[in-house]
C-alpha cells in the first residue's frame, strides 16, 4: 500500500482534519453555550477554534486546502457506520464530537511534522488542552457518577452569609473542600433566585463542584443544575425526576426510617437524614438526633447527607454514629472564615475510613 507523502496528498489530509476538528469543536461549543449555559467552557471552545485556525495558518498552507479539496473522489464520505448515524442523547453527541476533535489533531501533528516540524507542537497542544475540556464537561454531564464521591455539602442561604456576597461564601467553601453546593432561599422571588443561581451554577462548574437548588425544580431546569433537593411537602421525587430527567441528582429531605423508605422507592438519588442536632435553618424542626443516622448508616443504600446543627464541634459524634458525608449550613457560611470551617469539617470527614 502505497503512503501518502505527495504534497497534494498531505494539502488533502490536513484539509480533511483541519474541517473535521473545526467542525466537532463547533458542535461542543454549541453544546457548552446554549444546554449548558456556560461562557467558561463556551469561551475555552471558541478560543480552541481560533488556535486550530492559527496553527493551520502557520503551516503556510491554509490559502492552498480547497484547491486541493477533491470531495467528489474521496472514498471516505461513502465509510459510514451504523453506529454513527445514532445518538441517544447530549452526553453522547459531545463525546462523539470530542473524540472526533482529538483524533483529528493527532492527524494534524503528525502531517504537520511533514511540512513545518516546528508547528506540529502547537496542534499536541490543542489536543492536551481538550483533555481537561473534556473532563470538565464529563463532569457537567455526569453528576450521579460525582455523587458518591462527595462528602461535604454546604447550603448557601444569603441571610446566613452575614452581609457578604454569597457567590464570594460559596466559592470560599468550594475552596475548603465542599464537593456540593446547594442554594436554599425560601422566601426569595423567583428572579432574582434565578440570578443567583446562574452565578453559583457557573461557579461550580469552574470549581468542579456540584450545584443543587432547593426546592425549584423549574429553575433547576432552567440553569442546569446537577439536580434538585425537595422536602417533604414539596413536589414529589418522581415529578421532579421526570422534569428533570435521568441523568440529574434528586435529593429528599428525611427524619425517619419510613421516610427513607418512602424517598428511595421514589427514586431519590440521595437523602438528607437530620435533623440531628437543632438547627437555625429549621428552628421549628425536632432534632432526630443520633439514633437515625446510626440506621441510615445500617440500611440506607445510596448515599445519605446528616444535616442539622452539623459543625466542626459536632461532626465526630455524627460520623462515630455512621455518617460518611455531612450537610452544613450555618458552620460554615457564617462563620468568620468560611474556607478554614470547611476545610476543618471536610478533614475531620476524610480522617475516617471511607
Amino acid at each position: 500500500m502505497a503512503i501518502a507523502s505527495s504534497r497534494s496528498q498531505i494539502l488533502r489530509i490536513i484539509d480533511a482534519n483541519y474541517n473535521r476538528t473545526g467542525e466537532a469543536l463547533r458542535v461542543v461549543e454549541e453544546h457548552a453555550r446554549f444546554a449548558l449555559d456556560s461562557p467558561t467552557w463556551a469561551g475555552a471552545l471558541k478560543d480552541m477554534r481560533h488556535r486550530l485556525l492559527a496553527a493551520v495558518n502557520d503551516l503556510g498552507v491554509l490559502a492552498d486546502l480547497a484547491a486541493h479539496r477533491d470531495t467528489v473522489g474521496d472514498v471516505g464520505t461513502r465509510l459510514t457506520a451504523e453506529f454513527e448515524r445514532r445518538r441517544p442523547g447530549a452526553r453522547d453527541v459531545v463525546a462523539a464530537n470530542v473524540k472526533r476533535a482529538c483524533e483529528g489533531l493527532r492527524v494534524l501533528e503528525e502531517y504537520a511534522k511533514m511540512l513545518k516540524p516546528a508547528a506540529a507542537s502547537a496542534f499536541e497542544t490543542l489536543r492536551y488542552d481538550l483533555y481537561s475540556v473534556e473532563k470538565g464537561l464529563a463532569a457537567r454531564l455526569a453528576p450521579n457518577e460525582r455523587l458518591a464521591a462527595a462528602r461535604l455539602y454546604v447550603l448557601i442561604t444569603t441571610a446566613l452569609c452575614r452581609g457578604r456576597d454569597p457567590e464570594y461564601v460559596a466559592r470560599l467553601a468550594i475552596r475548603g473542600g465542599a464537593d456540593m453546593i446547594q442554594l436554599r432561599e425560601k422566601e426569595m422571588p423567583d428572579g432574582e433566585f434565578l440570578a443567583l443561581a446562574r452565578k453559583l451554577r457557573e461557579l461550580c462548574c469552574e470549581a468542579e463542584a456540584l450545584f443543587i437548588v432547593n426546592d425549584r425544580p423549574h429553575i433547576a431546569r432552567i440553569v442546569d443544575a446537577d439536580g434538585v433537593h425537595l422536602g417533604q411537602d414539596d413536589l414529589p421525587a418522581t415529578e421532579a425526576r421526570r422534569l428533570l430527567g435521568a441523568e440529574k441528582i434528586i435529593g429528599v429531605s428525611t427524619h425517619s426510617p419510613d421516610q427513607a423508605a418512602a424517598a428511595i422507592k421514589a427514586g431519590a438519588s440521595y437523602i438528607g437524614v437530620g435533623p440531628v442536632n437543632a438547627t437555625p435553618t429549621k428552628p421549628s424542626a425536632a432534632p432526630v438526633g443520633l439514633g437515625y443516622v446510626g440506621y441510615a448508616s445500617r440500611n440506607v443504600e445510596i448515599p445519605f447527607f446528616a444535616i442539622g446543627g452539623v459543625a466542626a464541634a459536632t461532626a465526630g459524634g455524627i460520623l462515630e454514629a455512621g455518617a460518611r458525608r455531612l450537610a452544613v449550613c450555618s458552620a460554615v457560611i457564617s462563620a468568620d472564615d468560611p474556607e478554614s470551617a470547611a476545610a476543618e469539617i471536610k478533614q475531620a470527614v476524610l480522617n475516617y475510613d471511607l
